[in-house]
């Protein structure tokens, strides 16, 4: 077996496990699975990095020295962006880069960033609308984006 083959299969290994346990930890949420990035619009990937640059103006933000406000902020901001409450969440991961998932009302936001980190890109269901909230220096940035 070549070494890349090799690697690519520990990895994903790891990943089985990572991904396991990012969809157990979600208690606030129902998972339905994950999905690969061809499932996702290029617009998503293109809109994302663009966002990521340091030249890029934020739609909202929020001083990190109220953490408390955080995760209803984060919540609040999907919502009126147009999420919904079924949406694809980008997990960092290689082989299980999409979480499918299903929410209501309650801890999801926290639990999603205990389990991915603070940095989210959020997708809706109908591919329409994305988010991105991404942590920096003291504050948190939040992106919007629909189609």
């Amino acid at each position: 077996m070549a070494s890349n083959e090799l690697r690519l299969k520990l990895q994903r290994r790891r990943e089985e496990e990572q991904a396991s346990g990012i969809a157990e930890s979600l208690t606030g949420a129902r998972t339905l699975g994950y999905v690969q990035d061809d499932e996702i619009p290029d617009w998503v990937r293109l809109k994302v990095s663009e966002w990521m640059r340091s030249d890029s103006s934020p739609d909202s933000r929020i001083d990190d020295e109220v953490q408390d406000k955080v995760d209803r902020w984060i919540e609040k901001f999907a919502h009126d962006s147009g999420v919904g409450k079924r949406f694809y969440c980008r997990t960092g991961l290689v082989f299980f880069p999409w979480l499918d998932c299903e929410v209501d009302d309650g801890d999801w936001v926290r639990e999603l960033r205990l389990a991915i980190g603070n940095d989210l890109v959020i997708v809706s269901r109908d591919k329409k609308v994305a988010v991105a909230f991404f942590q920096e220096e003291y504050e948190y940035l939040a992106f919007s984006m629909a189609q």
